[in-house]
């Protein structure tokens, strides 16, 4: 893989495949188990390889320090653990008398005892200073993958890869306290919260299990891996939890919620092992690619999420519950966001083609999608698993839109046709033709008894929903003047009450038609340009129109008067929403800005500016005591922003915003590029950039193109008006300030 994804650190390669990683107590070193038997131990500031430990003979499964940090115990496929000085690199004593291999090992918190499982269904205490075993718990029906302690060193646990159990173990006493049970499938990991009160296991059942460590009832379920998971690690301060699997990714969650917050890929092969930094900035995960593979993965609380949309977002939905968020990309991928954390719960994949349009179902528990592929699917938001696929469409579905009970989809598209779906039977209802160019717009009637479709055919068709007849045409608006579909917006609005359509089109002008009669009741007339959005209050009453000459009017539906023109926008108008009182209005553009505007004075009221890229969609909600925006960008970024009043004045405020989370480097120069630290070095280098960076005391201009770290600010740069996210982790002499580039040890992003 080519691409730099924003937070990863260099990767260290090996000859073998890697099965094990641990960070020394002080985070100065990562020790790492090899195939062969070999340890490597490597210097965490430079990566470095420091020294090899040798004498297991076969693969070694586990790895952890002593909490002082001066001693390594290893277990191996050998059927012995070892102790070895850390800092010598020699092997203390080897603890034999097994009669299998040895797959996890664990020191007590004092230090003064370790603990290894077997494939002998046996979990053994050993005395660090004698090697002598202390204890040997029995219980296990079949081989015992991992163990752990727990903070205060008082439990024992342990997990059954045959007997998919969890036991607690009396530290001392060697008594079976508890037996936890749920896993349908082997258990390959256990470990304890920082404080103790959790625990989290690890399954081929492809989840992660939370445990209350007194009751050891199950708290959680952590769904999402697509293979089995095989470990699992909590952060120093507890507040998140990562787990590595067969999926060949790494996925961080809220420990309190069990919200997934970012996906990092990268591997080409299974993950065997993670691990945090003992202060939780990083996390390192041992591979079958034969890499470990290090992340910057900030503290808890960060507000930027490597895990977005590697392209366009072109909608994006609010559930109608108010805790989810979904975004459509083209490039046939859904998510599904937290609106309060910002973490990705769902990644929906199945289409074959490009997506072109989402939108929830009334309760919010389903999601409907149309695609290049020429299908619809319906998705269940809690699991994300497709619960059907409706077949029918010859070309491309354009639009989709759920009927106001939630028992019909309809779906338009490049074969000029609208299709009625039957939810609950997936029986095409209704084939609604007549339209001689491909459908851009679909709508339900508030009632759901009308379906009104638009098209580049110059018309705008009522349909009847039981009868599948067409009860009017409009052909007032001019034809398409474009060959292509990607720019197109929805033309068409019901009024609250259902008995007004508003329509427009590349005429510059916005029609308000009867819908009972089909009669044009009144032609608001005032742009300059192609008309592409128009929407209706939520209240009714007002209008607003908007498109290619950059202005919005807001205009009085009954009189047909223009109350007022919102003037800004130097570009076009991509995407406009009513608060849901109706009383404000946001738009945003291709000038990169986001505006917000009060719709009794026409004032704009707050400006978010210096966008790196523009707002193609754009939705509000409303919690309590707060209003919520969503938006979708260009560059396949999610921003979800806070509208808030303080003192009387309007703000615009970052919530959270994902990122697409890739730099392509591939034979780019960093020939003479000032302010590279050693890390980021070495990173592009492995992504294929090629030449040599400046050292500080060197001033050189160079022709050739040349990557400057501004250009990776400049991929995660925030807006510098009304959007403040933490910074960005990026060396001072890239910036412009005086620093040592080599002392410089900052990921990239």
């Amino acid at each position: 893989m080519a691409a730099v994804l924003f937070g990863e650190l260099p990767f260290l390669k090996e000859d073998l495949e890697v099965f094990s990683c641990a960070y020394s107590p002080d985070g100065k070193s990562l020790a790492v188990g090899l195939f062969n038997g070999d340890i490597k131990v490597y210097s965490t500031s430079s990566w470095d390889h420091v020294r090899t430990l040798t004498g297991h003979t076969s693969e070694v499964w586990s790895i952890t320090y002593s909490p002082s940090g001066d001693r390594i115990m290893s277990g191996s496929y050998d059927k012995t653990s070892r102790l070895w000085d850390a800092g010598a690199g020699t092997c203390l004593y080897t603890l034999t008398g097994r009669n299998s291999m040895v797959n996890g090992v664990a020191f007590a918190p004092c230090g003064r005892s370790v603990a290894s499982t077997d494939y002998d269904s046996t979990v053994r205490v050993w005395d660090v200073g004698t090697g002598e075993c202390q204890l040997i718990l029995t219980g296990h029906t079949g081989t015992v993958m991992d163990v752990a302690y727990s903070p205060k060193g008082s439990l024992i646990a342990s997990c059954g890869y045959d007997d998919r159990t969890v036991r607690l173990w009396d530290a001392q006493a060697g008594e079976c306290l508890q037996i936890l049970r749920g896993h349908t499938d082997s258990i390959w990991g256990v470990t304890f919260s920082p404080r103790g009160d959790r625990i989290a296991t690890t399954s081929s059942d492809n989840t992660l299990r939370m445990w209350d460590a007194e009751t050891g009832a199950c708290c959680r379920v952590l769904t999402g891996h697509r293979d089995r998971v095989r470990s699992a690690a909590f952060s120093p301060q507890g507040d998140v939890i990562a787990s590595a699997s067969e999926d060949k990714t790494v996925r961080i969650w809220d420990a309190e919620t069990g919200i997934c917050r970012q996906v990092l890929p990268g591997h080409s092969g299974w993950i065997r092992c993670v691990v945090f930094s003992p202060e939780g900035g990083r996390i390192a995960c041992a591979s079958q690619d034969k890499t470990v593979r290090v992340w910057d993965v900030g503290s808890g609380g960060t507000r930027q999420f490597a895990s977005g949309h590697s392209s366009t977002v072109y909608s994006v939905k609010y559930s109608p519950r108010g805790d989810q968020v979904a975004s459509c990309g083209y490039r046939r991928s859904i998510r599904l966001w937290d609106v309060l954390t910002g973490g990705c719960r769902r990644i929906l994949t199945d289409h074959s083609g490009w997506f072109r349009s989402i939108a929830y179902s009334p309760r919010g528990d389903l999601l409907v999608s149309g695609s290049d592929d020429c299908t619809v699917r319906i998705w269940d938001v809690e699991t994300g698993a497709c619960r059907q696929i409706f077949i029918g469409h010859t070309d491309s579905v354009l639009v989709v839109a759920y009927s106001p009970q939630g028992d019909q989809v309809a779906s338009g598209g490049l074969d000029r046709s609208v299709k009625i779906w039957d939810v609950g039977t997936g029986e095409c209802r209704h084939t609604l033709t007549g339209h001689t160019n491909f459908v851009s717009s679909i709508l339900y009637s508030p009632k759901g008894n009308q379906i009104a479709s638009g098209t580049q055919d110059s018309t705008v068709r009522l349909w009847d929903i039981e009868s599948g007849t067409c009860l009017h045409t409009s052909s007032a608006h001019l034809g398409s003047r474009y060959g292509y579909y990607h720019d197109l917006a929805a033309c068409v609005a019901y009024s609250p009450g259902g008995d007004i359509l508003a329509t427009a089109g590349n005429d510059s002008i916005v029609r308000l038609w009867n819908v009972e009669t089909g009669d044009c009741r009144n032609i608001l007339i005032g742009h300059t340009g192609d008309v592409r959005i128009v929407v209706y209050s939520p209240q009714g009453g007002h209008v607003v129109s908007a498109g290619k000459d950059g202005s919005l009017k807001l205009w009085d539906d009954g009189s047909g008067e223009c109350l007022h023109t919102l003037a800004g926008h130097t570009k076009k108008v991509t995407c406009v929403v009513f608060s849901p009182k109706g009383d404000q209005i946001v738009s945003g553009s291709k000038d990169n800005t986001i505006r917000l505007w009060g719709t009794t004075s026409g004032q704009c009221q707050a400006v978010v500016q210096d966008l790196d890229t523009f707002i193609q969609s754009i939705a509000w909600s409303v919690a309590p005591g707060i209003n919520y925006l969503v938006a979708g960008c260009d560059d396949g970024s999610v921003y979800m922003l806070k509208v808030v009043d303080e003192g009387g004045v309007c703000h615009i405020r970052t919530h959270w915003r994902s990122v697409n989370g890739e730099l392509n480097v591939t034979e780019t120069s960093i020939q003479d590029v000032q302010g590279l630290s050693q890390l980021n070095r070495r990173l592009l280098e492995q992504r294929g950039a090629v030449g040599k960076p400046l050292h500080a005391d060197r001033m050189h201009q160079t022709s050739q193109k040349v990557l400057r770290m501004a250009s990776v600010v400049s991929a995660l740069k925030e807006p510098s008006t009304g959007l403040a996210l933490e910074p960005t982790s990026i060396s001072n002499s890239a910036m412009g300030l005086p620093e040592h580039p080599e002392d410089q040890e900052q990921p990239i992003g």
